[in-house]
């Protein structure tokens, strides 16, 4: 029983690093589109794409770390990460995901 679950934990986190992973290859096409559009390469932080689909959700996600969690978590660790390409920071963890906990089959 406990192997059938850790087994279903496993196929849970490998599709999550596929959902990042397919992310990042999205977020880098809407990066490359953007490229295209002003002539030159220009790095989109992950922010800037979260602000422009969904700015209320963003803000709320302030609001709750910072009052609820601690005020630290948001400005040096979240807004850090928000500052990097989403396609960098969704891939690297996609794959890590894909990676360790994908098929287990020859093993």
């Amino acid at each position: 029983m406990a192997a059938r679950t850790r087994n279903r934990s496993f196929r849970i986190l490998a599709w999550l690093g596929a959902a990042l992973t397919a992310v990042a290859v999205l977020a880098l096409l809407y990066e490359l589109t953007v490229a295209l559009q002003a002539g030159a390469w220009r790095i989109v932080p992950a922010g800037e794409i979260w602000f422009t689909l969904h700015t209320a959700s963003l803000n709320l996600v302030q609001a709750i770390v910072q009052r609820y969690l601690h005020p630290f978590l948001w400005d040096p660790v979240i807004a850090g990460f928000l500052q990097w390409p989403l396609w960098a920071s969704f891939g690297g963890l996609g794959i890590a995901l894909i990676t360790i906990f994908g098929s287990r089959r020859a093993r």
